[in-house]
């Protein structure tokens, strides 16, 4: 990352927060006018982080040095009944995307309507784990995942109940959570990826959740559901996408238990010649693309446990977390996936510590290149090996 870039965005920063015009300053980057009908806030994180990952190959093969991971500027408002939410990421290696960015409506106190960059609603969202590190499910497209379109948001003391319409999916240079492609598109591919050339259209998410409040906490159980059009840009026809999620959450005291179990499905009009097992998946280039299995059932079960902390400082509680993910493919000659997640959060706001130690096999993610084929046939150089990666990330919030 260039030096000029985060100068350009601090003193950007800086000058938001010494013009406050005719508002009563609530903090030094937030403000409200006197009858608190409107207001603006900035705010973000700044995070670097280090690495050691064990396989050969790899190139963060110590420890010691800090590399720039992400900086997020957050831009939230209000104004009578309307709201707005929005983070714009710029990443390593200078890459830019957008986390969300939409406007809301608060129809009543149950119902909103929001519309832009919106998530689109589906099992545990919109992140999938408590660790750092991403699963199964994010690199399948079930976390963190938006779209241009529009959702309806219905929510009491029972029931939290979403649902929306996504014509289009996100512009592939600006996306920060994968999503499938066209090669076309997509950055940083790989020529054997060529013939696949779909992208979803007219794309419908239902969430429906139930809640209880006990003794021992909020717990929640939830079903999702989506299905869309799959577009062939070389044959112009239209397959066919589909999911179905069940999902659990549950507070138990200190205790919390993550649980989801997500069946997809692409169907797609591919040319002859391209196998229609795969779907290619990928971002705004940060990482490659890379190849899905088309049909599979993944797997999560998270479980946390958050000690509070007294008089050491800034530091208020550790959180400890064990996210495990299982993706099973639907052809029984492909081996699954699998990834392990152990850690601790160290909460001490502003700052924000995560220290992760996961193991894997069959992931892109553990494995990079060497593991190319990780969610789809495993043939790769590091197929059915269990590999390790430690990871630290710092972080401090604005």
């Amino acid at each position: 990352m260039k030096k000029s870039v985060v100068s350009t965005i601090s003193v950007s920063i800086f000058c938001l927060g010494v013009s406050t015009g005719s508002w009563a300053e609530a903090s030094p980057l937030e403000w409200k006018n006197e009858d608190g009908t409107a207001s603006f806030k900035v705010g973000g994180v700044i995070r670097v982080q280090d690495r050691y990952e064990s396989w050969p190959q790899s190139s963060n093969r110590g420890m010691g040095k800090l590399d720039f991971d992400v900086l997020r500027l957050d831009l939230k408002g209000t104004y009578d009944d309307f709201y707005l939410n929005s983070s714009f990421l710029l990443q390593d290696q200078e890459f830019t995307s957008i986390e969300k960015a939409y406007v809301g409506y608060k129809l009543n106190p149950n119902n909103s309507l929001e519309a832009g960059f919106v998530y689109k609603p589906f099992a545990i969202y919109p992140y999938p784990q408590n660790g750092w590190t991403y699963h199964l499910p994010f690199f399948l497209g079930y976390g963190n995942n938006i779209a241009p379109g529009l959702n309806w948001n219905y929510d009491d003391k029972n029931w939290d109940i979403k649902l929306g319409y996504y014509p289009s999916m996100l512009e592939t240079n600006m996306r920060y959570s994968p999503e499938s492609g066209s090669y076309d598109d997509l950055k940083n591919t790989f020529p054997n990826q060529k013939g696949y050339q779909n992208e979803k259209q007219n794309q419908v998410n239902a969430r429906v959740v139930k809640k209880f409040d006990t003794t021992l906490g909020k717990q929640e159980v939830g079903l999702s559901g989506a299905i869309s059009q799959l577009h062939n840009k070389i044959t112009d026809d239209d397959g066919k996408y589909y999911a179905l999620g069940l999902h659990a959450n549950s507070n138990l005291n200190r205790w919390n238990i993550q649980g989801s179990i997500i069946h997809y499905q692409y169907d797609a009009k591919n040319p002859e010649g391209v196998d229609d097992r795969m779907t290619l998946m990928g971002t705004n280039g940060l990482t490659p693309s890379y190849l899905i299995a088309s049909e599979g059932t993944v797997s999560s079960l998270n479980v946390s446990y958050t000690l509070p902390i007294k008089d050491m400082w800034k530091l208020k509680a550790i959180k400890f977390y064990n996210d495990f993910s299982y993706l099973d493919k639907t052809h029984t000659d492909w081996s699954a996936s699998q990834m392990n997640t152990t850690g601790m959060m160290f909460i001490a706001s502003p700052f924000m510590v995560w220290a992760d130690y996961t193991w894997g096999k069959n992931a892109n993610i553990i494995g990079g290149s060497t593991n190319s084929t990780g969610y789809t046939t495993a043939t790769s150089l590091n197929s059915d090996k269990w590999l390790y990666r430690v990871n630290l990330n710092f972080g401090f919030s604005f």
